[in-house]
């Protein structure tokens, strides 16, 4: 069975187009798809008087444009204006979106919003479409978020059950990482999601980076059953607590001091504590791994 390249765009309400070559909406993607696959970098440099040549400052990743050609495959005229309808509506630019880039069992995604005028016109026989996308962040991630638990309980009931009288059964054990290493196998490094559960009272939990110093604490205490999140994404930092299904503000609560880390490529090795009742406290780090193309 041959394989094609396709992408997959869905919007914020969970309308999805396909683009492909076995798609009504036909696209070769390795050839009428442009900006999926590298990015533009800015290099920033200064001189002065008298200097041979520059000396470099810093440099960024600009946004990403993609621009997808192809053609509605259908030469019946009311089968194709109700696709370009359909394109259309799943287009809309007041919505969110994301670009899911498949092939095989490979799987790639990005946000993006469509930038522009979707032109979609009668060429000849098919009407052929010219869509352009642009992608704030301009790296690629994987489909699934990576999870890391520092410290949670781990089950430890199975079946068959056969209870000693004497020495009883172990239901589930505390797996107790004091230090945990954040593989990043991404091209760059990016932000994370810092859930702290509390099994019962704790005050001011912290996570602490053992390699740069860096660490993030909430000055709080916490009851049996709180959740607080910490987000250190770029354009999505944050802190809210989650208690009773109620989520609060909790920004106000973060150290002064903390910094929002960052995953670093490579290995990033953490570690939590807390002033109080460390041991009623369960830490899992939520990040994406982000990568420069497909």
């Amino acid at each position: 069975m041959m394989m094609y390249e396709k992408l997959i765009y869905t919007n914020d309400r969970g309308e999805s187009i396909e683009f492909g070559i076995d798609s009504v909406y036909h696209c070769n993607v390795s050839k009428d798809v442009e900006g999926i696959a590298g990015v533009t970098n800015v290099l920033y440099k200064t001189n002065s008087m008298g200097q041979h040549g520059d000396t470099y400052v810093g440099q960024r990743i600009e946004a990403r444009d993609i621009e997808i050609l192809g053609h509605i495959n259908t030469q019946d005229k009311t089968q194709a204006l109700q696709l370009r309808r359909q394109m259309l509506k799943i287009l809309n630019p007041e919505l969110n979106g994301t670009l899911t880039y498949e092939y095989g069992g490979f799987k790639r995604v990005i946000n993006c919003r469509i930038f522009g005028e979707p032109k979609i016109g009668k060429k000849s026989v098919l009407y052929e479409f010219d869509l352009q996308l642009e992608c704030f962040n301009p790296f690629w991630r994987e489909a699934e978020e990576a999870k890391e638990d520092i410290a949670n309980w781990v089950a430890a009931w199975h079946f068959p059950c056969v209870i000693d009288r004497d020495k009883g059964m172990i239901f589930g054990y505390r797996a107790e990482n004091v230090i945990v290493d954040c593989y990043n196998e991404g091209d760059v490094s990016t932000g994370m999601r810092i859930r702290f559960t509390a099994l019962g009272t704790v005050s001011n939990p912290i996570l602490l980076n053992v390699d740069t110093g860096e660490f993030i604490q909430v000055n709080a205490v916490m009851q049996a059953g709180d959740i607080i999140e910490i987000n250190t994404k770029y354009g999505s930092k944050g802190a809210k607590l989650i208690r009773g299904g109620i989520e609060t503000n909790y920004f106000r609560y973060i150290d002064v001091d903390s910094t929002f880390m960052q995953l670093g490529i490579g290995d990033n090795n953490f570690r939590y504590d807390a002033a109080g009742g460390v041991n009623s406290l369960e830490v899992a780090i939520f990040y994406n791994k982000e990568f420069l193309g497909v």
